[in-house]
């Protein structure tokens, strides 16, 4: 297994299936939250775009780039955030884009910031390393 391919799988099951999990049996009603849809349905895409059945995965470099910049973006906007040097109103955005601490569903809080910035960094480099 190539560590492209662990990092997706891991990416699903932890974050995807483990977080989606708990966040659904934490919550009133029982749902899944954006943060737990994202992060399954980012992970399982990152698993099939690169399975050899589906063009060999030629889709794989543009959908690390894609997934890794969204991520990594967010992160770091939550980073900032969080250590008070980028204001969310100073963002111009269409509703529902930014909504309760979270931009594009995934959550701006400190350690949420942190995972989607590895995680998104992590998936530019796989992105620049493939062929």
């Amino acid at each position: 297994m190539s560590h492209r391919n662990a990092h997706y799988w891991l990416w699903f099951l932890v974050f995807g299936v483990v977080a989606g999990i708990l966040s659904y049996k934490t919550s009133t009603p029982h749902s899944l939250s954006s943060e737990s849809i994202w992060l399954l349905v980012s992970g399982l895409l990152g698993i099939i775009v690169a399975a050899s059945w589906l063009n060999d995965g030629k889709f794989a470099k543009s959908y690390d780039l894609l997934i890794g910049i969204i991520f990594a973006a967010v992160g770091i906007i939550g980073i900032l955030v969080n250590f008070g040097l980028f204001s969310l109103s100073s963002l111009h955005l269409p509703s529902g884009v930014l909504s309760n601490g979270s931009l594009l569903g995934l959550s701006l809080g400190v350690f949420p910031a942190l995972i989607h910035t590895v995680l998104g960094l992590n998936s530019i480099n796989h992105g620049l390393k493939s062929k």
